[in-house]
């Protein structure tokens, strides 16, 4: 071989060596490996972090998130399957990570997961004019005697001793008494009801149960009015629905021919009824059901096929209703 050939060969032994220290996994000795992560040449994703390897890189996800690395999700801590996040009361998911909160009257506790109520009556004595009592997650202001708490729920009033008071048992009220800050006394309603025009009787309205009503209802003057959707009549109760098949028979007297057709319109139109208004149309014991109302009697009496009544033997009459209850028809003893 030549001296020029020889000069060739080496030339080309050279330029691959200096090759080899470029690129990493050359297999040639003295090779020198690229960092694919500080050049920014890694397709890692952007929530995971490219950790290097002597012949390529690799990719993981950061902490909050899973995924193989070059895809990653953020893990929702406050999911069921993470128990709320460990967290008291509520959860706040956030990328890679979560928060607990509380609800109002509490704060976080030092370990970032538990609620601690809030003594609001230490800080000013939580606003009240008086006294403050501290309650879990709230607080309430209350005053001495022959004083009454305003409207705003924190200053007190001198209660005068002439003019009507709550106290008095004459203040005519139905429902809520107030006093005011002159003396007398204003009246207010529970939920659901509205002040009638005497400003001091009580009507229930359509937002409280629906009225009452099984279908529709309309507030009025005098109260709810109930109403029926179409194929359907309103019964006698005027609260319930039954079909109008149904109250064709009703209007007969209930011409029933067996004691199992009684039953079925008894159990239909106890469907929407509730021991709330009127007890339900029971004699003595009802009890709210996922159908609707029960009732049920003492013992020795009965109740009857109606679903509501109870009779039996008492004091040697038998069908006398029960004290208070309806009045027995005649001939019954």
């Amino acid at each position: 071989m030549g001296a020029a050939a020889v000069r060739w060969h080496l030339c080309v032994l050279l330029a691959l060596g200096a090759h080899g220290r470029m690129v990493g996994g050359s297999g040639l000795p003295g090779a020198v490996d690229v960092d694919e992560c500080s050049e920014g040449t890694d397709d890692c994703h952007i929530d995971a972090i490219c950790q290097n390897t002597p012949k390529s890189y690799k990719c993981l996800c950061k902490p909050g998130y899973k995924g193989e690395g070059r895809q990653c999700e953020d893990i929702d801590e406050c999911e069921n399957d993470y128990y709320n996040g460990g967290c008291v009361h509520d959860c706040i998911n956030i990328p890679g990570n979560y928060r607990c909160t509380c609800f109002d009257g509490f704060m976080l506790a030092h370990d970032g997961h538990n609620c601690l109520d809030v003594d609001e009556c230490q800080d000013n004595n939580g606003g009240c004019q008086q006294i403050c009592v501290n309650a879990m997650g709230s607080y309430e202001c209350q005053c001495h005697s022959g004083f009454f708490l305003s409207d705003n729920q924190h200053t007190c009033i001198h209660r005068s001793n002439e003019g009507m008071n709550c106290m008095n048992k004459d203040h005519g009220c139905a429902h809520i008494c107030r006093e005011t800050p002159k003396g007398g006394v204003a009246c207010d309603c529970r939920p659901g009801f509205d002040l009638a025009q005497n400003q001091k009787d009580c009507t229930l309205t359509c937002n409280y149960g629906n009225g009452g009503c099984q279908h529709s209802c309309e507030d009025t003057d005098t109260g709810p009015m109930c109403g029926c959707h179409q194929k359907y009549a309103l019964h006698s109760d005027g609260r319930t629905c039954i079909e109008k098949d149904e109250a064709a028979i009703e209007r007969s007297q209930f011409n029933a021919t067996s004691v199992a057709d009684v039953d079925k319109r008894v159990k239909r139109r106890l469907l929407m009824e509730t021991c709330a208004v009127n007890n339900g149309g029971c004699d003595r014991t009802c009890k709210d059901t996922a159908t609707g109302v029960r009732c049920s009697c003492p013992v020795g009496f009965t109740l009857q096929p109606d679903g509501k009544t109870c009779k039996g033997q008492h004091m040697g009459c038998v069908g006398t209703a029960l004290p208070g209850a309806r009045r027995p028809t005649a001939g019954s003893c």
